[in-house]
């Protein structure tokens, strides 16, 4: 009886034991595999200077920064750039998810910045530094992804700029001109921190003032091109200048009746740090407004 039980016994220590050599050769492997896909990537994109940190991510730093060496305690605001290695452009999801876009900008502590490889790459960093990282997806989202942003075992390849200030009127203004500057249209910027381009300055005799009554058609954008709202001239959005956000008020005025503007906002005049529903926290925005009424 006793030799029958300890036979039992061993069997289960060896298909446990077996399990657990199985499970660890996966995890192996699949970090095996990953690297092997990075390293074929750098190698068919004839990327240099990439530095593989020994937890398994590589980094290369583009720009060192000048400002102060980044601490894990340190409070940052930083834009992101985000991709699928070799593919494109992780897009955000409202408010309530990770700024990923490199058209908003971030703020947290960089202690506390997920995943762990974007903030290993970034403490690498001085203030006004940029660095790229292709992170494994044992580094970043692991298995399960990230709800329907990312999926699992996705390796990501992510840019990381962290401006060399923490004033909202600079860094919207690093934004904006980041953009503008792969638009062909010409902007001026007002003392607000609007950009502004009139393409029709209108013909009515009204004047908009704070409690003109209004009725406006627009489509409203994030920077990377994504409609979040609209109200076309046969249907416009009625309102009164001084119940619409900051960014509106101080351009709206400069057209008349049957006008037309585009206006380039930052966060701070527009959604700030807490966006809503369809707009990210910190991003700036893109509005095409023409004046279809005036009431006063």
């Amino acid at each position: 009886m006793y030799n029958k039980i300890m036979r039992k016994f061993l069997s289960l220590i060896l298909l446990f034991s077996a399990v657990f050599v199985s499970c660890k050769k996966e995890t192996r492997d699949l970090k095996q595999i990953e690297d092997e896909q990075i390293q074929a990537y750098i190698k068919a994109n004839n990327l240099t200077g990439f530095v593989k940190d020994e937890s398994g991510y590589y980094y290369q730093i583009l720009n060192q920064g000048t400002g102060d060496q980044l601490k894990y305690s340190d409070l940052v605001a930083y834009i992101p750039q985000v991709k699928v290695l070799g593919g494109g452009e992780i897009k955000t999801e409202g408010s309530r998810t990770p700024t990923l876009s490199n058209y908003a900008y971030a703020r947290s502590y960089l202690g506390y910045i997920s995943p762990v490889g974007f903030r290993e790459s970034i403490v690498k960093l001085n203030l006004g530094g940029k660095v790229r990282v292709i992170v494994p997806s044992y580094l970043a989202y692991g298995k399960d992804g990230f709800g329907s942003i990312v999926e699992g075992n996705t390796i990501l390849d992510a840019t990381f700029y962290v401006p060399n200030t923490k004033d909202e009127t600079e860094l919207g203004d690093i934004l904006i001109t980041q953009f503008k500057n792969t638009i062909p249209s010409t902007f001026t910027r007002n003392t607000e921190g609007v950009y502004y381009q009139i393409i029709n300055p209108g013909t009515g005799t009204e004047n908009v003032t704070l409690t003109s009554n209004l009725k406006i058609a627009y489509t409203g954008r994030l920077f990377d091109g994504t409609v979040f709202d609209s109200a076309p001239v046969s249907s416009p959005f009625a309102s009164t200048l001084n119940s619409l956000i900051e960014g509106w008020k101080t351009t709206v005025p400069l057209i008349k009746k049957g006008g037309k503007i585009r206006i380039l906002i930052p966060s701070y005049l527009a959604y700030g740090p807490t966006g809503n529903a369809a707009i990210p926290a910190n991003a700036p925005l893109d509005f095409d407004i023409e004046l279809v009424d005036v009431t006063n």
